[in-house]
């Protein structure tokens, strides 16, 4: 798993401490959002804390990518727009 992966499943699993159960392709490809793990707010948090914690900033499309919703998605996006700055 790649750092982002590995950060976000600590994060989801603080949230949703059953998380933790699923194995790993589970966590990576789980729709957080309709799987009820997190909320809008929450999903937003997520999103907030990872610009925070990887030193980047998502684009107004970013935020509108729906790979956001599941981790192995967050962790791509986030690859890309690191790798455009």
């Amino acid at each position: 798993m790649t750092d982002v992966q590995i950060w976000a499943c600590t994060y989801v699993g603080g949230l949703d401490p059953s998380f933790a159960s699923l194995g790993e392709a589970e966590r990576l490809e789980e729709n957080l959002f309709t799987s009820g793990r997190i909320d809008s707010m929450g999903l937003m948090n997520l999103l907030l804390d990872a610009e925070a914690e990887f030193d980047f900033a998502f684009t107004p499309e970013a935020f509108q990518d729906r790979r956001l919703h599941t981790i192995r998605g967050l962790s791509e996006v986030v690859a890309e727009l690191k790798a455009s700055t």
